[in-house]
C-alpha cells in the first residue's frame, strides 16, 4: 500500500453512520468501539467516534475528489433523501475552475464532492 491522507470525521454513531453511508454505497472495512474506516471503490472515509457532538454545530469537513461528479451525483441524488432528515445534498455548481456539489451527513460533516476542470 502507498502512503495516502485519508479524511478524519466524527460520528455520532457508528451504526447510524455506517448505515447512511451504506446507502450511498460504502462499506465497512475496518471498526473498533473508537474507530471505523469505509470505502466505496477508492473513496475512503474514516471516522473517530464523537458521541458528544451536537450535528448542528458541527465544523467538520472533507473533500471527494472524483473524475466523474456528474454520476457520483446522479447515483446519489437519485436515492430517497427523505430516509435522513438531517442529511442533505445540492445540486451541481459550475465555478470558475471546478464543478462541485455538497452533502452534509446526519452527523453534520460537510463533504463537498469536487471535479477540477481541465485547462486546455
Amino acid at each position: 500500500m502507498q502512503d495516502y491522507i485519508s479524511a478524519n470525521l466524527p460520528a455520532i454513531d457508528f451504526d447510524q453512520t455506517l448505515q447512511f453511508y451504506a446507502f450511498l454505497g460504502f462499506q465497512c472495512s475496518y471498526q473498533s468501539q473508537q474507530w471505523m474506516i469505509i470505502q466505496r471503490g477508492t473513496l475512503q472515509l474514516e471516522f473517530f467516534h464523537h458521541p458528544q457532538l451536537n450535528s448542528k454545530d458541527s465544523w467538520f469537513s472533507a473533500c471527494i475528489r472524483t473524475q466523474n461528479l456528474q454520476s457520483l451525483f446522479e447515483q446519489w441524488q437519485a436515492l430517497d433523501w427523505t430516509q435522513y432528515p438531517h442529511a442533505e445534498i445540492t445540486e451541481i455548481e459550475h465555478l470558475d475552475d471546478i464543478d462541485l456539489f455538497c452533502m452534509i451527513d446526519p452527523n453534520g460533516s460537510l463533504l463537498r464532492c469536487i471535479q477540477s476542470k481541465q485547462v486546455n
